[in-house]
């Protein structure tokens, strides 16, 4: 077991905290005593993230088709299993005088947050069936800067480079796919993204119920941007012409997004992060109750990192795979020097982790390379990252550059896949074998390589290539993929 303590970003971990969306909705604690639930967590309070040892069995839902019904059924086995094994530490919780919020289950990791004192923390450290006690230092953002444009009469560099305009003229824009942006919330109003929200009604009313999240009660009615990130990130995927003679900003400007709250402008805590995903398997209503998997995203895009490996994200990104999400990750800005690549974008698995190129197809110098601590191959591909033109909050345009830039011009593709092939809604093996072969090789050997030379691990599979991607998956084989 590992006990430390909470470092920056506490006052959104507390306020996660005191969400207290258990299994179904509703938090697995039911007091009767209303006085002790107005007390805030105290300053002497710890907050601890509590990981029980049992996993879901998964397995069933690779082969599992319809959609709705392989959603229903991941969801099921995850808040059974955390229901089972948290069982007795909530009742300790609760015999101690906690109140429901101060302590959320995260049934995606089979995961607990307890904001209490560390002797109650040590003593359920000991229970049968937990893993581990631990608090986390929280990864600052790559800091990026943002300088004001005007909005763009052409199709910007970074979304040329990739071919989506060639795409766009025949008819593949990403229509009927929706992409998931876990960040720092997005200024939905913005007029390249009000009408790629998919609460936007037809005649301008707007749900925000099952298409917004925020573990702070403060932002939960409607979408709230902590700063220009993801209003950013959400344009470059989904962004729209915006104004009368504009261009679309996004690679998939037909597509829908939905958003959650998981960081701050500085960083992002795991709380944060674990609630996001979670409300992207099965999205709530703005309370967090009504929660409906079938209206989870084909796509999340992730434009941030954590330092080290964490059971409880591997196991919500494991979660998000069997249920047939697409994560997209960023692998971070620690280049040029080889093992910078960071986790879960450094994951060999079916995700894709995103380096950043310039405006010459060149990998950028501080896109994370690998190998990956785990010795894999990383990044699965590059794409643009340098000066991108995108939305920012109020309404106007920035240029920014890093990774983050990068992730969702990548999974902007992968809705332009899945519409061209909507068999491959839910096949991720399919769509990360289509984006990786179709990417037109970047990048040198001074990291290493891999998959018999294809791959390197400054470059990846390569620069990821609109036009050929949707080649690949009309044809032959952009068939139904399998699990390896």
């Amino acid at each position: 077991m590992r006990v430390t303590r909470w470092l920056p970003l506490a006052a959104l971990v507390a306020t996660v905290v005191g969400v207290g969306v258990g299994c179904g909705g509703g938090s697995p604690l039911d007091t009767s005593d209303a006085r002790t639930c107005t007390q805030d967590v105290s300053s002497a309070d710890d907050l601890h993230v509590i990981q029980f040892s049992a996993v879901a069995d998964l397995s069933r839902a690779y082969a599992m088709r319809d959609w709705d019904a392989r959603g229903r059924y991941v969801v099921d086995q995850l808040r059974t299993t955390a229901e089972k094994s948290q069982a007795e530490a909530l009742v300790m919780i609760k015999a101690a005088g906690i109140c429901v919020h101060r302590t959320t289950v995260n049934w995606i990791s089979n995961t607990l947050l307890l904001a209490g004192p560390s002797d109650l923390a040590t003593r359920i450290a000991k229970l049968p069936g937990v893993q581990g006690v631990v608090s986390e230092d929280v990864p600052a953002f790559d800091r990026a800067s943002y300088r004001r444009t005007a909005q763009p009469r052409l199709p910007a560099w970074n979304v040329a480079q990739v071919g989506a305009p060639d795409v766009w003229a025949s008819g593949i824009t990403g229509v009927g796919v929706t992409i998931g942006v876990l960040d720092t919330g997005v200024d939905w109003r913005h007029p390249a993204l009000r009408s790629r929200f998919r609460g936007t009604r037809p005649r301008g009313q707007v749900a925000f119920d099952h298409n917004w999240w925020s573990p702070l009660d403060r932002y939960r009615d409607a979408p709230t941007a902590l700063g220009p990130h993801g209003t950013h990130v959400a344009g470059t995927a989904v962004g729209g012409a915006g104004i009368p003679g504009g261009a679309p900003v996004g690679v998939a400007p037909g597509a829908k997004f939905i958003s959650a709250l998981a960081c701050t402008a500085t960083g992002c805590p795991l709380a944060g992060v674990l609630s996001g995903l979670q409300f992207m398997l099965a999205p709530t209503d703005r309370d967090g109750n009504a929660p409906d998997p079938s209206l989870r995203p084909e796509i999340v895009s992730n434009s941030w990192q954590r330092a080290d490996e964490e059971a409880p994200l591997e196991r919500a990104v494991t979660a998000l795979e069997a249920a047939g999400v697409l994560p997209v990750f960023a692998v971070g800005n620690g280049g040029p020097a080889c093992a910078t690549a960071r986790t879960p974008g450094a994951r060999d698995d079916l995700l894709l982790g995103v380096g950043a190129t310039d405006r010459l197809g060149l990998v950028a110098g501080f896109s994370g390379r690998g190998p990956s601590t785990g010795g894999g191959a990383d990044p699965d591909v590059v794409a643009p990252g340098v000066g991108v033109v995108s939305s920012v909050p109020g309404g106007d345009y920035a240029i920014s550059s890093g990774t983050s830039m990068a992730v969702p011009a990548v999974a902007g593709i992968a809705a332009l896949v899945i519409q061209a092939n909507p068999a491959l809604r839910g096949d991720l093996v399919g769509v990360v074998a289509t984006i990786r072969r179709s990417s037109r090789p970047v990048g040198g050997p001074e990291c290493g390589r891999s998959a018999g030379g294809r791959r390197n691990n400054v470059g990846g599979y390569g620069l990821v290539d609109a036009p050929a991607a949707v080649r690949i998956a009309r044809g032959p084989s952009g068939s139904r993929g399998r699990r390896t």
